[in-house]
């Protein structure tokens, strides 16, 4: 399938010019590459599908024509489709843009305080370390939790907070 035309939508800021009076009331091919932005070939093959007619030693269309011409492609159906496709794969673009950007942003989160752990019935404060219990059974359970708990977490004993965990 052919590309579609890089003026389509250009198409009615093209008819407003081609409207508008001309001394000449024909467009040569220059005109028609300057007015569709297209190149010299280009030019001369949408003049023929125009109507292009020899003027002097060069080609031209009329202004008559170059206008019904442009009216009826603003009216084709084609052309309106065409126009919201491109509409929509613009937006799209947009937002995947917009979405790269968004996850191109890294986020960094500080490292989570250590969370203290300590076995029911032992509470921590900065100089002073409490465990309480029933019998010597609990006491060594109790003990032997809390260094389980140092060692699991080191950093426990640093800077320890008002915390405690008494059950």
């Amino acid at each position: 399938m052919p590309d579609k035309p890089s003026y389509l939508h250009r198409l009615t800021s093209i008819l407003a010019e081609a409207r508008t009076p001309k001394p000449i009331p024909f467009f040569r091919r220059c005109d028609i590459e300057a007015l569709f932005g297209l190149k010299r070939r280009q030019a001369i093959n949408l003049m023929h599908e125009i109507g292009a007619i020899r003027v002097s030693h060069e080609i031209a269309v009329a202004q008559k024509d170059l206008v019904s011409w442009l009216e009826q492609k603003a009216l084709d159906p084609a052309h309106i489709r065409e126009i919201r496709r491109q509409t929509k794969v613009i937006g799209r673009i947009v937002e995947l843009k917009a979405e790269a950007a968004a996850r191109a942003i890294k986020i960094v989160l500080p490292d989570p305080a250590p969370a203290i752990d300590l076995p029911p019935g032992v509470s921590l404060h900065p100089g002073k370390l409490t465990v309480t219990f029933a019998d010597q059974e609990q006491l060594l359970q109790r003990l032997f939790l809390l260094a389980r708990a140092f060692a699991a977490n080191p950093y426990l004993l640093r800077g320890a907070p008002e915390r405690s965990r008494l059950l």
